[in-house]
């Protein structure tokens, strides 16, 4: 049991850095954009709604496929688990928050990131 905990808490952890990793590439390659509608007036809250809206696209794509696949392979884990169903709905809820709750910290950095491009700074290095 401690081994799949420590497993666990790996995938967690390689869940938080590849999702901070896809949306701080994004917002380094997309910062003139950023830049370009910083200039036209665009306020830090919009352009922290956009990165945020894209990393929450990002989380739940992979929650329902995560979820889709869970489900679908739940009776090869069945012989693994003690007093609870493979396809408990509780279960299933409670890790699918789980993640939700661990991914939300990766795109709030990135998209804060976003929100300090200086718009002179970035059309001036292109």
């Amino acid at each position: 049991m401690r081994l799949l905990e420590g497993f666990s808490f790996v995938a967690c952890a390689l869940a938080l850095v590849g999702i901070y990793g896809v949306l701080s590439l994004s917002v380094s390659s997309r910062k003139r954009e950023i830049a370009i509608r910083n200039a036209l007036g665009a306020q830090r809250r919009d352009i922290l709604a956009l990165v945020l809206r894209e990393g929450f696209r990002l989380i739940a794509v992979g929650l329902l496929l995560g979820a889709g696949l869970a489900i679908i392979l739940a009776r090869a884990l069945g012989t693994f688990l003690f007093e609870v169903q493979p396809t408990d709905p509780v279960t299933l809820l409670g890790v699918v928050i789980l993640f939700a709750a661990v991914a939300l910290p990766a795109c709030y950095l990135p998209a804060r990131r976003a929100t300090k491009v200086d718009p002179m700074e970035a059309l001036r290095h292109e």
